[in-house]
């Protein structure tokens, strides 16, 4: 009898990009959809970078690369971790994979064995937990509140970490949540992955889009652990170059040349092309960023003054990222039209179907009483966006 993995049945499709693609088909069915669920860029990829890429193609470097990333890129990433980051890296701790998703799975791979217990808080991006299952490990869940602005507790931190963890996955700043870690409360977890010996995944993907005067602070700074941390990042939100699919990596040397021979017999090298048009991301001007950065702050406060306005919503400004995670708890139990909305797939199934503006239920980030949207649209969709959902809200 012909059967599917058990493995891969049992993971679950990323909601984000589920639910992004179905109002991008009620759009196209001509539906009028205002869509709050990506966390995609919406400023164009900057020229430089692009004509970089064009570069790239005329001088026909469409061919294999090494499976480690171009020679030029590697000493790129070393270059910008050192001067950005305090992070210190040879050639060989350097890994160039297919986005930082593609990065942050072969890490896992690297260091995962069946039964391996992988610590993630919450509330945390969709696919942490999916990819620990994938690589046969076993995701442990520590729990933050809205009320602590979704930083973990130090204790339950510690207490979720036993002789099975292998890994704890910290994210800042986060998504969903926005949230950004202060060098003082990463200093005190490293503290703990020092005495407990386990290694670390930072995903800082975010780490440019950031508000305010909070500052970026990478883990792998902190000496004492150093051999412990494994630094991700990529260039698919703070250059607007999601499509180009580069993620990269610097950690253990041990972890590194693990994580390479994994990708060299399921990937190989990254897009040798978008590989170029990296070294022009990493090298050139942040300009652009600074720009996106500046209108992304303006689109942050007109959501999050909208939402304060809405009876009974809880809600922390974001510190980073381009999400608000606002909690929803208080709707639950009432009634449109005889549905009883029960959870955070109802409020944003009501939403969207009442309402036509596409939201992304908290369950799917490990918090069920909340609900994200993304304010990296347009100011004129995030406009009749939050109207929409207003009305929604205050309806119930």
């Amino acid at each position: 009898m012909l059967t599917l993995s058990r493995k891969a049945q049992q993971v679950e499709e990323s909601q984000t990009l589920a639910l992004t693609a179905k109002a991008r088909q009620m759009k196209d069915s001509g539906i009028d959809v205002v869509s709050l669920t990506a966390g995609e860029p919406d400023f164009a990829t900057p020229r430089h970078i692009k004509e970089a890429a064009i570069k790239a193609i005329e001088a026909n470097f469409t061919k294999y690369t090494a499976n480690q990333g171009t020679p030029d890129l590697v000493q790129a990433i070393i270059k910008k971790f050192s001067l950005e980051n305090g992070l210190h890296f040879e050639p060989g701790q350097i890994l160039v994979s297919n986005g930082a998703k593609h990065s942050i799975f072969n890490a896992l791979q690297a260091i995962c064995n069946k039964g391996d217990e992988v610590v993630i808080i919450s509330p945390y991006w969709v696919s942490y937990p999916e990819m620990v299952k994938l690589v046969d490990g076993v995701p442990v869940i520590v729990r933050t509140t809205i009320e602590q602005k979704f930083k973990p507790d130090l204790r339950a931190l510690r207490r979720a970490i036993n002789m099975k963890t292998k890994a704890v996955i910290i994210n800042s700043p986060g998504n969903p949540t926005g949230t950004v870690y202060s060098q003082s409360l990463l200093e005190d977890i490293a503290t703990i992955v020092r005495d407990t010996g386990i290694f670390v995944i930072s995903d800082e993907i975010y780490e440019k889009v950031i508000y305010d005067d909070f500052k970026h602070f990478s883990i792998g700074a902190v000496k004492a652990v150093r051999d412990q941390v494994v630094t991700v990042n990529g260039v698919s939100k703070a250059f607007s170059m999601t499509g180009w699919r580069i993620g990269y990596m610097g950690g253990p040397p041990a972890v590194m040349e693990a994580a390479a021979r994994v990708q060299s017999q399921l990937t190989s090298n990254a897009n040798s092309i978008a590989q170029k048009a990296t070294v022009a991301a990493l090298s050139g001007s942040l300009n652009d960023i600074d720009v996106m950065v500046t209108e992304f702050k303006r689109r942050r406060d007109f959501v999050c003054e909208s939402l304060s306005s809405i009876r009974d919503l809880g809600m922390a400004v974001p510190e980073g990222a381009f999400y608000v995670f606002f909690d929803v708890g208080k709707y639950y139990g009432r009634e449109f039209k005889g549905r009883l909305i029960k959870n955070s797939a109802d409020i944003s199934q009501y939403l969207l179907e009442h309402h036509k503006v596409a939201t992304i239920p908290g369950f799917v980030f490990g918090d069920d009483k909340c609900v994200r949207i993304s304010f990296a649209c347009s100011m004129s969709e995030l406009e009749m966006g939050l109207k929409r959902l207003k009305e929604g809200l205050e309806a119930l």
